[in-house]
């Protein structure tokens, strides 16, 4: 509940109010009008709001809070009018079963008023000069401004003034603040990219603490958005930070990513994944996709209306059928790969607003090894059948244009496969994909495996060939990515095996 009053604030009969039975915590907000501000003497200050439509957004901060931490009420009462030094102008109180919920929704207002509210000061100082102040602006003037925010970033030649007015005038979408979202959000924020959007409708869990660099441990069951917003405001008040607390679905995407600069996909789920993919091409805007699993990670960058899309990836594929593949949602990840993938992600985004993206870069899968700090960047040719991007597609319209054929590897398994689940296919050949100086263990490799060096394509695609084989790196990531491409080139039954060598004992699998 959110009130207006040109009458002095009663902070006992506030706090009266909230009082019951079920709160176990009261935390209370205090703003006094004091006697100096910006190194000048203060005798008195004049508050004038817009009434109505202060009313109406006290309403939505106070209701924002109380929904994005559940069993808190939250009361806030901002003076009108003339106030002495020492007087009340701002009280917030809020109620709740714990106190960790109350101190978090109390700050949750504290800064939303102060950045959203429409009210205005005018400071009194001695000699009968007076000067109105924005309150929701005033709080970063001469003290940060773009020119000593941007300074180091703004020298270097590749961004220079025009670059920074182009990320200023940037907007880009963050679907995901998790393990990727967090380091990407909070790079985009203080390059100064100046419009962001988080959309998450996730709450802060502790599992989620050693990579979500955002959050601490007085966030848990927070809001994941409201947090991270907060704190990017903390780091760059310069930018407009929007957060969104919901799921992305099919009657939202598109009105979510219509007129961005750039979109991150920084989710763990195949099903968001597509619907971002597929929104951003229609809506013609480039898309920067990461996916983590263990020590490893992918990185696609998507231009719309190209050839090479995300259902070229996954041919023949549906969502739903893709979700054993490796990603970091409840599985084991290591927290700086995920960072390091953020960042990578924010890195693109960046360089697209710039205009520094080689056209390479959206031909490309970009696999990262954090284990031994490799990087490989892989072609991602372009399925001609493909029911999305493919080379009907750019000479039919529509109407004229006949189904896609079924690919010629399609059967009851998934790409990725589980070791107990290679049974099922009877006799396959295992293809041990070894990088450069790395010998295949003989104590720990599956009977009949094959070893290949990972840059021996045309000795690996016609092992595949004779099919069914399966493809094994160290860890799974590599291996997936190859038998994606394998499967566009026409090679028939040809799977990756989730987790790697290292999933299986000896024995389980026989040539």
């Amino acid at each position: 509940m959110f009130e207006l009053t040109d009458q002095p604030i009663d902070s006992a009969a506030l706090r009266a109010r909230l009082e019951r039975p079920e709160a176990g915590a009261c935390v209370v907000f205090e703003g006094w009008v004091r006697n100096h501000h910006g190194g000048r003497p203060v005798t008195q200050l004049d508050y004038e709001a817009f009434d109505e439509l202060a009313r109406i957004e006290g309403d939505a901060i106070t209701a924002e809070a109380e929904e994005a931490h559940p069993g808190c009420t939250v009361l806030c009462v901002h003076r009108t009018g003339s106030l002495a030094i020492g007087e009340l102008a701002v009280w917030i109180g809020v109620a709740s079963p714990h106190r960790h919920g109350a101190f978090l929704a109390c700050r949750q207002v504290i800064e939303e008023i102060k950045r959203r509210l429409p009210v205005w000061k005018k400071e009194h100082h001695p000699g009968n000069i007076a000067e109105w102040v924005n309150c929701t602006t005033e709080s970063t003037a001469g003290r940060l401004s773009p020119g000593n925010y941007y300074e180091r970033q703004a020298s270097l030649p590749e961004v220079g003034a025009s670059g920074q007015a182009a990320l200023a005038a940037a907007s880009v979408l963050v679907v995901g603040i998790g393990g990727l979202g967090c380091p990407a959000a909070l790079y985009l924020a203080t390059s100064g990219v100046g419009r962001l959007t988080l959309v998450d409708a996730g709450r802060v869990e502790v599992s989620n603490l050693h990579r979500q660099i955002l959050f601490t441990a007085d966030d848990v069951g927070a809001a994941k958005v409201s947090v991270a917003a907060a704190r990017l405001r903390m780091h760059n008040p310069l930018v407009q930070v929007e957060a969104r607390d919901a799921d992305v679905t099919p009657g939202n995407v598109l009105a979510l990513v219509a007129g961005r600069t750039a979109v991150l996909d920084c989710t763990d789920n195949f099903a968001t994944r597509f619907l971002l993919h597929d929104a951003c091409r229609q809506a013609g805007v480039p898309l920067v996709q990461a996916a983590v699993y263990r020590f490893e990670g992918e990185l696609n960058l998507f231009e719309p209306g190209a050839q090479g899309c995300l259902h070229c990836l996954w041919s023949g594929r549906k969502p739903a059928q893709l979700e054993t593949a490796p990603n970091c949602s409840g599985g084991p990840v290591f927290a700086p790969a995920v960072g390091v993938l953020g960042i990578m992600q924010a890195a693109e985004a960046l360089k697209l607003i710039l205009r520094l993206t080689d056209p390479i870069d959206f031909k490309q899968t970009r696999l990262i090894n954090l284990l031994d700090a490799s990087s490989y960047g892989i072609e991602r040719p372009a399925d001609p059948a493909c029911p999305v991007c493919g080379l009907a597609q750019q000479t039919e319209t529509p109407g004229d244009a006949a189904p896609p054929p079924r690919s010629e590897s399609s059967d009851d398994f998934p790409l990725i496969l589980q070791p107990q689940d290679i049974a099922a296919l009877g006799p396959v050949q295992m293809i041990a994909l070894l990088e450069a100086g790395e010998a295949l263990d003989a104590a720990t490799a599956p009977a009949g495996a094959i070893a290949v060096p990972m840059v021996d394509l045309i000795r690996i695609r016609e092992l595949a060939g004779k099919g069914p084989a399966i493809l094994a790196c160290r860890r799974g990531l590599r291996s997936a990515a190859l038998a994606r491409l394998l499967r566009i080139e026409g090679v028939g039954r040809v799977y990756a095996l989730a987790g790697g060598l290292g999933a299986i004992r000896i024995g389980v699998i026989s040539a």
